[in-house]
């Protein structure tokens, strides 16, 4: 009795070890979302124009004091290139910065406004390269890094692509059709015509998620034909929760 107990504790431990191998395994492997969107452009024939990856986080600076907490917070970031000036509701602080390494842009934004007595800050931390990259990898590391330095935690991140097919291709539909159909999305929320289809929808791949009318979103997708002649323009990425900026 005593053997077969020992051989079920070994057996327990060894699924049990099995399956936090497969965890770390998979989280090793598992590729950023703007690798998955540039991959699935590339899968449907389209060129990749721009792609974006962006964190932001709520903080507290009152409008009264913007002037004292961005002087502050310009010092721990000199690398970059600083602005400010005073918008129709509050303040805006932009900084940009050229990382040749990358081929991309850096912007880190703090914008204070006034809406209704009510004060809301944010800052913003954004990527933004052109053309198709092959090291998204090294993006994605170095945009992990930055965030978690800039906001001392790493935030959610948001990635966008843009990218545009010849007019002698499939049509918009089939074509909104074919992206989702690259994540296995689901669509929740659509407007589909002719010559323009938007869509929201759901991935399993991808774990962050915002509500909707219909359920939880990850995904959009956007595509408009610009008539004879003209480009079909693709835009696709996670959801994309706007703030001024």
């Amino acid at each position: 009795m005593d053997k077969i107990k020992q051989m079920m504790l070994i057996a327990l431990v060894f699924i049990v070890v099995t399956a936090v191998c497969g965890k770390i395994v998979e989280a090793a492997i598992k590729k950023p979302e703007i690798e998955e969107l540039a991959a699935a452009f590339h899968n449907q024939g389209i060129e990749v124009k721009e792609w974006t990856i962006y964190s932001k986080k709520k903080i507290s600076m009152p409008s009264e004091n913007f002037s004292e907490n961005v002087k502050r917070f310009t010092q721990q970031h000199r690398l970059f290139k600083w602005s400010i000036e005073r918008t129709s509701n509050g303040w805006k602080a932009a900084g940009t910065k050229v990382n040749k390494n990358l081929g991309a842009t850096e912007t880190l934004q703090i914008i204070s406004t006034d809406t209704n007595r009510q004060s809301n800050s944010y800052i913003l931390y954004q990527v933004q390269g052109h053309g198709n990259s092959r090291n998204w990898a090294n993006i994605n590391k170095h945009f992990k890094k930055q965030s978690f330095d800039i906001f001392h935690e790493y935030p959610t991140i948001f990635s966008c692509i843009e990218g545009s097919v010849d007019d002698k291709m499939v049509g918009v539909l089939h074509l909104t059709d074919a992206l989702l159909n690259e994540f296995n999305a689901v669509p929740l929320e659509q407007l589909k015509e002719k010559e323009f289809a938007s869509v929201s929808a759901y991935t399993a791949r991808w774990e962050q998620k915002i509500p909707a009318e219909q359920g939880s979103m990850n995904m959009q997708v956007a595509v408009r034909h610009g008539g004879l002649g003209e480009n079909t323009t693709v835009v696709a990425g996670t959801p994309i929760i706007t703030t001024e900026y």
